[in-house]
């Protein structure tokens, strides 16, 4: 493992992607609560001219650095990235279990975003069907329009889900590609 600075003036090359290789995985730790980059304990940099990133060799070593880092600091989140760095989203990002909520593609918030869209779909048909057997205009109308933005917003949640299936699976398919098809986690 090496612990880099993002940007180092009085270093050649200055970037830290210029220095990370093609086999090579970057952490970025960051605090939970407040979103900011932090050192693997989870204490904030003093600015922002001291941001780092840790480097491994391979993804395991990366997983086990950041799982054990979490394990001592449950406030501290790291995402791990490939050679390319912040061009893709993440390959992984490690969380402490209580926290798993937090991740965008984890199982129970897929499945929450799942369950309200479908009772707001349950609840458009009949406010639907109410409107339309209404024979006041104004009342019609209105039942109309709440009906329909149900239905929008039903459809809003599926299709967001549907995309973070997509993306989950791209990055699935990007972690078997650098560790050359040997490994596909979560």
């Amino acid at each position: 493992m090496q612990v880099l600075r993002l940007h180092d003036p009085g270093r050649r090359p200055a970037s830290w992607t210029e220095i990370i290789q093609p086999r090579q995985f970057a952490a970025f730790a960051k605090n939970l609560d407040t979103g900011a980059p932090s050192d693997g304990d989870g204490r904030p940099f003093p600015d922002a001219t001291h941001v780092a990133c840790f480097i491994f060799d391979s993804l395991d070593e990366a997983q086990t650095f950041c799982e054990d880092a979490v394990a001592r600091t449950p406030a501290v989140r790291f995402e791990i990235f490939d050679a390319a760095g912040r061009a893709n989203p993440p390959l992984m990002t490690i969380v402490d279990p209580s926290r798993r909520g937090t991740v965008e593609h984890d199982a129970s918030v897929l499945r929450r975003r799942r369950i309200i869209a479908w009772a707001l779909i349950v609840c458009a048909i009949p406010t639907l069907v109410f409107a339309y057997f209404l024979r006041d205009g104004g009342h019609q109308i209105f039942a109309g329009f709440v009906g329909l933005n149900l239905l929008v917003a039903a459809g809003r949640l599926l299709w967001f889900n549907l995309a973070v299936r997509e993306t989950e699976r791209v990055r699935q398919d990007r972690i078997a590609a650098a560790t050359g098809g040997t490994k596909r986690t979560s």
